[in-house]
């Protein structure tokens, strides 16, 4: 009697074993609370996956930075880094639209995600347009000014800016912590709570 009670306990222990091991871990069960889940520290998985959303912004940042290139030839490994993604983000003139579309629908809107990853993942996105109005600024410039002295500064501040919010971003995602960005993370904050309910 004894010993088929230690036989039952094993087998038990067995089962909650396999059905450990059988759980995707990011599943969500229909009795789980989405916000209790959401309380959890993101695994390293998520964290890398957040951090990975900001490429899009570091790819687009890369040409602000030509004249810092040729001064600081360190910095090649930072223009470098992202080289293969760079050809499937300007491989089309619509590839950066369709990113944009897929990162906002499929990650920022998705609740089932952690809500680390669709606020990183929406502050890459605006910071994407933050690099695109440096963009457009440079664009709009007078050619006197594009071409001269001014207008590289202008390129290096505007590199300077872009790439440093991005690596800070980039350092506080892998590891665990939301980047706070002044002006930029507040506004994400808002816009993925209202994606909640959209």
């Amino acid at each position: 009697m004894f010993g088929s009670r230690q036989q039952q306990q094993r087998q038990g222990r067995q089962q909650l074993a396999v059905a450990a091991r059988a759980r995707d871990p990011d599943a969500l069960d229909d009795d789980v609370n989405p916000e209790e889940v959401n309380k959890e520290p993101p695994s390293l998985f998520w964290r890398c996956f957040s951090a990975l959303c900001y490429l899009v912004p570091w790819i687009d940042s890369i040409s602000l930075g030509r004249h810092m290139y040729a001064k600081f030839r360190n910095l090649l490994l930072i223009y470098f880094a992202p080289g293969p993604m760079a050809k499937i983000y300007f491989g089309s003139q619509f590839a950066p639209l369709i990113i944009f579309f897929v990162m906002f629908l499929s990650i920022v809107k998705n609740t089932k995600l952690h809500h680390f990853v669709r606020f990183n993942c929406m502050q890459a996105i605006m910071l994407d347009i933050v690099v695109m109005l440096f963009h457009i600024l440079r664009a709009y410039l007078p050619a006197e000014l594009k071409w001269s002295i001014i207008g590289h500064y202008f390129d290096m501040f505007g590199w300077t800016c872009c790439m440093g919010t991005v690596l800070y971003a980039v350092f506080w995602t892998v590891r665990g912590y939301y980047a706070d960005i002044p002006f930029v993370s507040e506004s994400v904050y808002h816009q993925v709570q209202l994606s909640e309910y959209a």
